[in-house]
């Protein structure tokens, strides 16, 4: 076989491959074009061609156009039902939707608690504080009642529907202490303790709820906003009750009173 031509049978050389390939007259050959440049009938199909794509491009920018159109419509709407709803989902309890809470439809009380001392503001965790209450009548009369009700403190969160509070965020009684007392004119809370602060709750704070049991003719005590921090605590004091200029502790014997 030749090496300038496949076909050549010839393996010596001697034919005449070489000088064919060398020739002038060789013609090469060269891409014959599909059809003329000035062939009408290319240039209409062309000029067809890009108005077909132009009108397909101008369906497409409309199409984009309306599903632009739908999708802000639908963003826009997606809002408006949002701000309906904040209201509700920002909506905290306030005292009278507590009370409407406690007493249902029964709200027509003849008699409500009022406060005889001040309420620690703030209260500290784990620091024993004192109640005092006294019945009046719904002229802020204090009275005397024929018999004795038990009362009972209880802890609400500020949260719609508000939650009683019942353990706190370690899984401990939340309070401990003087929950129950009895009175007729006079309802003392010898010493209560919150083993919880208000930091970890809605709005910071809880409502403190003081209700009659077992009778619905004395308004239950609702004080709003209060507030519990952390115990602070004095190294340089004793761990004795006595008063200072600078601190008032409570010894780890009275903690243990208040357990018995």
């Amino acid at each position: 076989m030749c090496t300038f031509n496949l076909q050549c049978p010839v393996t010596d050389g001697s034919c005449k491959c070489l000088k064919q390939i060398a020739s002038p007259g060789v013609i090469k050959p060269i891409p014959i074009p599909a059809a003329f440049p000035n062939d009408p009938n290319m240039l209409s199909a062309l000029y067809r061609l890009i108005v077909q794509q132009n009108e397909m491009m101008r369906n497409i920018s409309g199409q984009i156009q309306d599903a632009l159109v739908k999708v802000l419509q639908f963003a826009e709407s997606n809002q408006k039902i949002e701000n309906n709803l904040a209201p509700q989902t920002e909506e905290v309890t306030t005292p009278s939707s507590l009370l409407k809470f406690l007493c249902c439809d029964l709200c027509n009380h003849s008699h409500s608690l009022q406060i005889a001392n001040e309420m620690p503001s703030p209260a500290y965790k784990e620091r024993a504080f004192s109640v005092v209450l006294n019945i009046v009548d719904s002229n802020g009369v204090k009275v005397r009642l024929r018999q004795n009700l038990v009362f009972k403190v209880m802890l609400f969160t500020a949260d719609s529907p508000p939650k009683l509070l019942a353990i706190n965020t370690s899984g401990d009684k939340i309070m401990r202490g003087t929950l129950e007392a009895e009175g007729n004119s006079v309802v003392v809370f010898k010493k209560i303790i919150i083993k919880e602060v208000t930091s970890h709750f809605r709005n910071g704070s809880f409502f403190f709820v003081v209700v009659a049991k077992d009778t619905n003719f004395i308004r239950p005590f609702i004080y709003p906003e209060f507030v519990i921090k952390a115990r602070k605590i004095y190294p340089d004091c004793p761990k004795k009750k006595f008063k200072t200029e600078n601190c008032i502790l409570s010894s780890q014997a009275d903690d243990e009173n208040l357990d018995s």
